[in-house]
């Protein structure tokens, strides 16, 4: 899996970063997901080797609009360039997602040529599984914004192993479907009567993988249990340690939440996304995006601020 990230400022676009959305990539499986959709999404995305035709699942974490401005236009795109022979879509989010979706498509007379799906996290509930199937599963847990929002995790639900290529070379097992039939950790026999078990084929089982992604919050107990042991926790980071009552009067968070929340719920990687942009390099004040990375790294040094089109994969 590779995450890429399309959008890293909040509330507002700069120069050189665009406001919120994150791409993940399933590689060699041909399926894309989105994470929020802020305005320029869809330019942002011409500017990668992502194509919109593969996009499959779009989560949204709340209804601000640096969230979701970029939606209707997204999808209208999609529906231009592919025709309505494209894949469904299905996008998941809070309650009111769907009127305002349906409504500005409706005012704004835009027909969408393939299938839509939209599914609404009930309101009165404050965690659960909204998707899944035979490999993965996608969770959500309510976080503490100024409206409803919404954090997910993605869980791959089988463990991992690495299938030792080199030992069955050295056996001349031939390569092919027997390979793959090993890597199952199946037992195969080939045509001359010679015997190998599958499970002498592997090592190094890792549990299945964790990404966790997370709305605009302030610090929240429920998204720790989210977060528990995840591989990768891509948090948002408003606002500089420095000004943690402008992130409290706001619900957002500060690097030092953010690192925080890392540490306790035991992440391997800590990626910061959602940066104001009055840390941009062309303001007044004398505190910089660097010095956002100094101070979540005194806390969790396993930190990467985010840029707009950083890859990192999993």
């Amino acid at each position: 899996m590779k995450v890429i990230f399309l959008g890293t400022s909040s509330g507002m676009p700069t120069l050189k970063r665009n406001v919120s959305s994150i791409a993940l990539v399933f590689i060699n499986e041909n399926r894309l997901w989105l994470w929020d959709c802020g305005e320029s999404t869809q330019q942002q995305i011409q500017k990668t080797s992502l194509k919109l035709s593969k996009l499959e699942k779009i989560f949204i974490s709340h209804l601000h609009g640096d969230h979701v401005f970029g939606l209707p236009g997204l999808l209208a795109s999609r529906g231009l360039r592919g025709g309505k022979n494209q894949q469904k879509v299905q996008i998941f989010g809070p309650e009111d997602l769907d009127i305002y979706l349906k409504e500005t498509l409706n005012i704004t007379k835009t027909y969408i040529p393939y299938d839509i799906e939209i599914k609404i996290i009930p309101p009165n509930l404050s965690a659960g599984i909204i998707w899944e199937d035979e490999g993965y599963v996608v969770r959500y847990t309510e976080v503490k914004h100024n409206i409803k929002t919404y954090a997910y995790s993605v869980e791959e639900k089988k463990d991992r192993s690495h299938f030792l290529i080199d030992k069955a070379r050295r056996l001349n097992i031939p390569p092919g479907p027997i390979y793959r039939t090993l890597k199952e950790g199946k037992t195969v026999e080939l045509p001359n009567g010679r015997i190998f078990q599958g499970k002498n084929f592997l090592n190094k089982i890792e549990k299945g993988r964790k990404i966790v992604f997370c709305g605009d919050t302030t610090y929240c107990k429920s998204l720790l249990h989210l977060a528990k042991g995840a591989d990768l926790l891509i948090h948002e980071t408003t606002f500089s340690q420095q000004e943690e009552d402008l992130a409290k009067r706001n619900f957002h968070s500060t690097t030092t939440i953010a690192a925080q929340v890392a540490k306790e719920a035991q992440v391997k990687q800590l990626i910061l996304t959602h940066i104001s942009p009055r840390y941009s390099s062309n303001n007044k004040l004398t505190i910089t995006e660097s010095d956002l990375l100094v101070e979540a790294q005194s806390v969790f040094p396993e930190t990467i601020l985010a840029e707009d089109f950083m890859e990192y994969e999993i």
